[in-house]
């Protein structure tokens, strides 16, 4: 892919992300229709528009390293100087988001992941590290191609 590729990709699951934590927080619900996301005047303050200066802000993008063994999953990433009330985890279908967010710094980042069965997410958070584990959720367990 071409960087102009990579960067329209990133800027697109940027907005994704950030309308999920949005409407995650209740300030707004956005409207998907086809391919087009349409946000209604005023529902979602701080977008920056697209190619503007700062699309992430001054938040920090760690990468999340992805261990598999068997059915169980282990996802690490560093949030250095965050504490855990201030992490949240969230998983769509084959991708988590993790975001991070104190007075000094914010974190936010994202990855294709095996789809997980909810019910075994396990999170620990020690030292700046944060782990997640669970194991895959059985229809990804039976079609192993939805995977990533």
């Amino acid at each position: 892919m071409s960087d102009k590729t990579n960067e329209a990709n990133k800027r697109i699951e940027d907005l994704i992300r950030q309308l999920m934590q949005q409407a995650e927080n209740g300030e707004g619900q956005p409207i998907f229709i086809g391919m087009k996301i349409v946000i209604p005047p005023g529902s979602f303050p701080g977008i920056p528009p697209a190619g503007g200066p700062g699309g992430r802000g001054n938040s920090t993008e760690p990468e999340i390293e992805v261990h598999r063994l068997g059915n169980h999953v282990t996802l690490v990433t560093e949030l250095p100087g965050m504490s855990v009330e201030n992490v949240k985890v969230l998983f769509r279908d084959n991708r988590v988001f993790i975001w991070a967010k104190d007075q000094e710094r914010q974190y936010r980042t994202g990855a294709e992941v095996p789809p997980a069965d909810k019910k075994t997410v396990e999170i620990s958070f020690r030292h700046g590290v944060l782990e997640v584990s669970y194991q895959i959720a059985a229809e990804a367990q039976e079609n192993p191609s939805s995977e990533g």
